[in-house]
């Protein structure tokens, strides 16, 4: 429908006439009729004003539809992230731009814009020092514009997250600090709530999202978070003592996942076990090196294997809770990665021994680049 079409169709529905339209906005009857021609258009000055009258918005007054607009913003949004999950930023980058060339004001993509270029700031190795200044850059001045202007609490959430790691990162950490108590406290975060408000199976589904969540929170910072440089100049943990932190992760997933159903946390504890090996190829300890390797290996397959057969949990308290989705910050898979990773010369002195030999070769049927998701 075009402009004058939908002016008419308004002016009628409200039962006025052209004249009585006209005195109100202060114009001549006849500036009217040729709206409703579509011979001219209104000044962009009187559009508010008219859908002030006519109780509707401007997107409605000038044809635009936004339904059809929301769409199209959010499959580019899914595109993007189909890319950016599976470590492709370059390749998600070109989506939204060219998102954003079509849908300059669209918050949504502003923000998923925001996290791409602080992932290329923060995970990318092939960019030079300036190009991710640029980046962390980029995603401070979308940030501040969302927090500007847009009302949507999400997406303003969503920026105040990046704007927090990216405001530190550049030496205002008073301003880190100050925007991050903006934030809802945990207790009464959208999962503590959801977990308490609902009622039934919802509740129940409510509660095992809280756990997942809780799971997820407490093994980041038993995979090394704890460690922190104090006032006095020294780190809070040694390394022997992060080494047995991280004995402590995986074994607290093995008492969540009684049933060894981790679903993406098999990835989690692969990254686990394969610090481990690390720390003890420096000492030259290969029964221990070995050990944690093999452990990394079948964590890291398990992990792949779960992917294509999408299955959901049985361990007793996430009992039929899916496994969702998952990002990485690199495009190589898991099993590809953890035979990259190998090549380090730390393992030199045990390369030619049968068992590593043969954890090479576990790996090397599943090893391969993320494929993107239609």
């Amino acid at each position: 429908m075009s402009f004058g079409q939908t002016m008419k169709k308004l002016r009628r529905n409200a039962d006025m006439t052209q004249e009585q339209l006209a005195e109100m906005l202060s114009i001549s009857p006849q500036a009217v009729s040729r709206w409703e021609t579509d011979a001219a258009m209104p000044d962009i000055s009187i559009l508010p004003a008219i859908c002030n009258i006519f109780n509707v918005s401007a997107d409605h007054l000038l044809g635009i539809d936004t339904e059809r607009k929301e769409e199209k913003i959010n499959a580019v949004s899914d595109n993007a992230h189909s890319y950016s999950t599976r470590g492709y930023y370059g390749e998600a980058r070109k989506i939204l731009e060219d998102g954003l060339r079509e849908f300059p004001n669209s918050y949504i993509l502003m923000r998923d814009l925001m996290f791409v270029s602080y992932w290329q700031a923060t995970r990318g190795n092939d960019h030079t020092k300036e190009e991710c200044d640029n980046f962390k850059n980029q995603a401070i001045e979308l940030g501040e514009k969302i927090l500007e202007s847009c009302t949507v609490d999400h997406i303003r959430h969503s920026a105040i997250h990046i704007l927090c790691f990216a405001y530190k990162e550049i030496g205002k950490k008073d301003k880190a600090k100050e925007l991050a108590k903006t934030m809802p406290h945990m207790p009464v975060s959208r999962e503590m709530l959801m977990s308490r408000v609902t009622e039934g199976t919802a509740r129940y589904e409510a509660r095992q999202l809280e756990i997942y969540d809780l799971v997820q929170f407490l093994g980041n910072w038993l995979g090394g978070g704890l460690n922190t440089k104090l006032d006095s100049g020294e780190w809070a943990y040694t390394e022997e003592e992060i080494v047995a932190i991280r004995d402590k992760r995986i074994a607290f997933y093995d008492l969540i996942f009684e049933n060894g159903d981790l679903g993406f946390y098999h990835s989690v504890v692969s990254g686990a076990h394969e610090a481990q090996a690390k720390y003890y190829a420096k000492l030259q300890n290969a029964e221990k090196v070995l050990h944690h390797l093999k452990k990394a290996a079948e964590h890291a397959i398990k992990f792949l294997v779960c992917l294509k057969e999408h299955p959901v949990h049985t361990s007793l308290l996430l009992r039929g809770y899916s496994f969702g989705g998952f990002s990485t910050g690199n495009t190589n898979n898991d099993a590809l990665q953890l035979l990259e990773n190998m090549k380090n010369s730390a393992y030199d002195f045990i390369r030619e021994n049968k068992a590593f030999k043969n954890i090479e070769e576990e790996l090397t049927p599943y090893a391969e680049k993320w494929q993107v998701e239609a």
